[in-house]
């Protein structure tokens, strides 16, 4: 079995058990006037992510994005919300792509199942591409971000909190402790100039958070987080605590993750706006006190019609076709060919290739194996004729090509040195 697909498994199994716990009326983070309750950590990390991305996006000139593995988030819909742009999800573990939050969060007709690095997506399908924490993760990142930069028309924005790194001393200590045997794991571990031999030396970057302008240094007892983040506990306090996490400075030594922004030439980056960063976080908390409501009451809603949802409507839904308006920005995951309805599901013009869908999310998981002469490919895509960069691209892809390897003895001793020094600091 292939990374992805032990990846999509666990994954899957993680998700089927999130939606039965979430059945048993999870604890409200906020109160119906937005004030938080339960502030964590996590909840507060979530929200600046999605700050920060916000914060591009009312840069940019735009009229379609893509959440390249969504997942639970909800960015499209974020983005119809606030732009009026025609927004889409896509993810790898078909499950979450469902529309069972009905027509609010805007899955129905615009969802996809995919497997990142092959997108079944038109060259320059969208104009703005978003991958937000993935990047860690993938199998094959350098033919990922070529792909994500071959379907975006203008911009792409990606994020990650684990995959930069400060020093190569850094980059190197990380490879060598992680298990690539583990799903999921993260794996792929950058320096700033290896993003800059990607996408080009007009990459625009950010810190995703800072350790010093969040409510608690990450690295202080876990105690001590808690009560810090638990201090939030009025809007006034949760928006400035947001707005003071937007501070951090670039290249500092707080400094955490990483946001890439690549514009495709032509596209226009409006300079930053930071008098608006205030009117951003009360709109995104009152979109959060919404979508939590909207959550809970769908919920509420799948638990009393388990058991009188007739069968036959059931299966007609369950059977919806792919619409023509999601088909006209799709193509073949294997040969990129032009996809025609095929009863309910679809089926390539080119290669013949057959694919299912649900409840009108097609399932375009690629068919045939990785080839070799993708990373050629990406190497093209991403570098140009720019000799360095390709040297240094075709390096770096090797490097992550050897962290694939199950590990040797030395890096399961690293690993085991890693893990009990963690242990002896928390």
């Amino acid at each position: 079995m292939s990374a992805e697909s032990r990846t999509r498994a666990v994954l899957d199994e993680s998700v089927r058990a999130s939606i039965v716990e979430a059945r048993s009326a999870p604890p409200a983070l906020f109160a119906a006037d937005g004030t938080p309750h339960n502030m964590s950590a996590y909840h507060f990390g979530r929200l600046l992510r999605r700050l920060r991305i916000l914060r591009w996006l009312d840069r940019f000139r735009f009229d379609s994005l893509v959440d390249v593995a969504s997942g639970f988030d909800c960015y499209p819909f974020l983005a119809r919300q606030r732009y009026g742009v025609d927004a889409y999800y896509s993810d790898m573990v078909h499950r979450v792509n469902m529309p069972f939050g009905g027509p609010w969060f805007g899955r129905l007709d615009r969802a996809v199942t995919l497997q990142l690095p092959r997108l079944p997506f038109r060259d320059d399908a969208f104009d703005v591409v978003l991958c937000s924490e993935v990047l860690e993760h993938l199998v094959r990142p350098v033919e990922a971000l070529a792909e994500l930069l071959r379907v975006a028309r203008k911009y792409v924005i990606v994020t990650s909190l684990e995959a930069l790194s400060t020093n190569r001393w850094e980059r190197w200590r990380s490879h060598v402790t992680v298990d690539v045997t583990v799903p999921h794991a993260e794996r792929n571990f950058f320096l700033l100039s290896d993003f800059h031999a990607l996408f080009g030396a007009d990459l625009l970057h950010e810190p995703l958070q800072g350790a010093t302008t969040l409510p608690a240094n990450p690295f202080v007892p876990a105690a001590q987080q808690a009560a810090a983040y638990a201090g939030l506990d009025t809007r006034v306090a949760l928006e400035a605590a947001l707005c003071r996490a937007l501070t951090t400075a670039p290249g500092g030594r707080s400094a955490m993750g990483i946001v890439l922004v690549k514009a495709r030439p032509g596209a226009v980056v409006a300079p930053p706006t930071p008098e608006s960063d205030a009117e951003l976080a009360t709109w995104l908390i009152d979109l959060a006190v919404r979508e939590e409501e909207h959550v809970r009451r769908t919920l509420a809603m799948a638990g009393s019609m388990r058991e009188r949802f007739p069968a036959d409507l059931a299966d007609a839904i369950v059977r919806r076709p792919v619409s023509e308006s999601l088909r006209t920005r799709l193509c073949c995951p294997d040969c990129r060919g032009e996809l025609a309805p095929q009863g309910v599901g679809l089926r390539c013009t080119t290669c013949a290739q057959r694919f299912g869908s649900q409840f009108g999310v097609p399932i375009l998981y690629p068919t045939r194996p990785p080839d070799d002469s993708a990373l050629g490919e990406a190497v093209d895509r991403l570098c140009g004729s720019d000799g360095r960069r390709r040297k240094t691209v075709n390096r770096l892809a090797a490097r992550l090509r050897r962290a694939e390897h199950p590990p040797d003895a030395l890096r399961r001793f690293a690993a085991r040195v890693a893990r009990r020094g963690r242990a002896n600091s928390e």
